[in-house]
């Protein structure tokens, strides 16, 4: 056994360059999709089934503010 054990030197690995490659790939696809337009989406809303109105006259508004 060794009276002076000799200290190892580690590896030291740059991720600089796959820093820059994670952000060039990241460019290139946010810069090339094409996004599909909004499609409008079709509403089916129920009838009425109420014989009268509710007059205006009987309608509350409440407003909050901070």
């Amino acid at each position: 056994m060794p009276a002076v054990k000799v200290k190892r030197m580690g590896i030291a690995i740059d991720m600089t360059p796959l820093v820059d490659v994670a952000f060039l790939l990241l460019t290139f696809f946010m810069l090339t999709t094409k996004f599909k337009p909004q499609e409008e989406v079709e509403v089916n809303l129920p009838a009425s089934h109420a014989k009268f109105k509710m007059p205006e006259s009987d309608v509350m508004t409440i407003t909050f503010s901070p």
